[in-house]
């Protein structure tokens, strides 16, 4: 006679799904050429010129990766990328099973921080415009992950959040 197997089946009801869709891209390349604007009025210095600062913007995106990572090494998680890493406002980083909101609030806001830190970083050695367009960059560029992080604080405690393309989705067990 077969012994019964103890397993958990957990259902999930969806409490709000956040996703950062085409306006999301497109409000965050009109940030980036209002903060270009503004640096070139500035630093007086003609906007065409800082064109080619922009080409500093992917060392942000591999600086949100490298973090996550980390702090999913450190924390004993297992991070997950994803194959749209260059068009996910979270740049293709997440976990595979859902996560404790505890765990999704301090890895989102280790990202955010250590991100800052490292542009700030940054800043010093390199020059005054390819400094300046990272700092913006690094603000620009992270909205998704600190509008999702804000709305995450209307959510219940006991949530979990998983990750999805261009989004999160913050869910509730049955179970």
């Amino acid at each position: 006679m077969k012994e019964p197997i103890n397993q958990t089946i957990y259902s999930y009801k969806l409490l709000y799904r956040f996703r950062w869709g085409m306006i999301g891209h497109l409000f965050q390349w009109l940030l980036m050429g209002s903060s270009l604007i503004v640096i070139s009025m500035y630093l007086n210095v003609p906007v065409a010129r800082l064109i080619v600062t922009l080409a500093i913007l992917p060392a942000i995106a591999v600086s949100h990766l490298i973090v996550f990572r980390l702090f999913a090494q450190l924390r004993l998680l297992k991070p997950h990328t994803t194959a749209d890493m260059l068009v996910s406002p979270w740049w293709g980083s997440g976990y595979r099973l859902p996560v404790p909101l505890s765990v999704y609030r301090t890895g989102e806001s280790a990202v955010l921080l250590g991100c800052l830190f490292l542009a700030a970083a940054a800043y010093v050695w390199l020059p005054v415009e390819y400094g300046l367009t990272l700092l913006c960059g690094t603000l620009v560029l992270s909205l998704p992950r600190m509008v999702a992080l804000l709305v995450s604080f209307r959510q219940t405690k006991n949530c979990r959040v998983k990750y999805e393309n261009r989004g999160v989705a913050f869910l509730l067990t049955d179970g």
